[in-house]
């Protein structure tokens, strides 16, 4: 891969990493916390709201980490060596950590009897939004589960082919 479309790749990642933080720091806790000022029977509701928002956003970091990494290694040309299954087992379980804390949210958000300041709407919204995470994490595991194998073939192609140089 072109060295210069990694650095641009690798900065723009850089950068959703620091807005990740951003939002683990400020705009998570700072919201729920006007929206429980806005409507204070949400108040029982807010820890595990803004937890769930904060691990998944560190899955997401997780993630991008692992993604910076792998993708430096294509720079250098050492995507291909069995090494680089650490950073995509690391992508795996930063996908699958996201599945199971949307997973989590979308059975309590089910369960739970949060109430609404209207119509009702507001918790719809939350449930739908829950589940489309949901799938959306699954999703990002399952195409991670896949680049995983076809990286396992390349390797294994690979070092088959250094055999016979």
């Amino acid at each position: 891969m072109h060295r210069a479309l990694v650095t641009v790749l690798q900065g723009f990642l850089a950068f959703v990493l620091l807005v990740g933080v951003w939002a683990q720091l400020v705009l998570i806790p700072t919201t729920a916390a006007d929206e429980v000022d806005l409507f204070p029977p949400y108040e029982p509701f807010r820890i595990p709201l803004v937890t769930a928002a904060i691990a998944f956003v560190a899955c997401v970091q997780a993630w991008i980490v692992a993604s910076i990494l792998l993708l430096q290694r294509s720079a250098d040309g050492t995507v291909f060596q069995p090494s680089a299954q650490r950073w995509v087992t690391v992508l795996l379980s930063a996908a699958g950590g996201a599945a199971v804390v949307t997973f989590a949210l979308f059975v309590y958000v089910t369960f739970a009897e949060i109430p609404s300041p209207a119509d009702g709407m507001e918790v719809i919204g939350l449930w739908m939004g829950a589940a489309t995470a949901v799938a959306g994490s699954v999703a990002l595991l399952l195409l991670t589960l896949v680049g995983r194998h076809l990286l396992g073939k390349a390797i294994e192609l690979r070092s088959e082919l250094d055999e016979v140089v």
